[in-house]
């Protein structure tokens, strides 16, 4: 039996843009929202931090839990949790993480043409209703065991 990954991601707005990191595999372009996997005793909020500082080269502030999404590929060999928040800008220069793999760069994308580009999972569809509404009443709890 396969593992099932968690990935947390963020919305990270800048006036009318969406911060986004570009990839390439097998001669393909696509974005992903920054983020990354959960390790084996970190929780979601400091793994989002690590990932946007690893990623971006920026610190951020973990808000609220925005979506959660799965993806399961039809041979069942891969199982991807990704759990979405909003964050904020704290600082710093926007830049490629140095040893990031197919990561090839960091840019704002203006929010009206995510339908332009390939975008991983794909949630263009949900992520305008967000920026249109805001109104999702996921919240996230922190760690609470005890």
């Amino acid at each position: 039996m396969g593992t099932i990954r968690i990935r947390v991601c963020g919305i990270l707005e800048k006036n009318d843009e969406l911060l986004l990191v570009k990839h390439t595999k097998n001669n393909k372009e696509y974005y992903l929202l920054p983020g990354g996997g959960v390790d084996h005793g970190e929780d979601f909020k400091t793994a989002l931090k690590r990932e946007f500082l690893e990623e971006c080269n920026l610190n951020i502030q973990v808000e609220d839990m925005v979506f959660i999404s799965e993806g399961i590929a039809p041979n069942g060999g891969r199982h991807i949790i990704s759990i979405y928040f909003k964050v904020k800008y704290i600082d710093g220069d926007l830049k490629v993480g140095e040893d990031e793999g197919n990561l090839i760069g960091v840019e704002y994308i203006k929010k009206s043409d995510l339908d332009k580009i390939t975008l991983y999972p794909n949630t263009k569809k949900e992520l305008k209703e967000y920026f249109k509404d805001r109104n999702s009443g996921i919240k996230y709890l922190g760690n609470r065991w005890e």
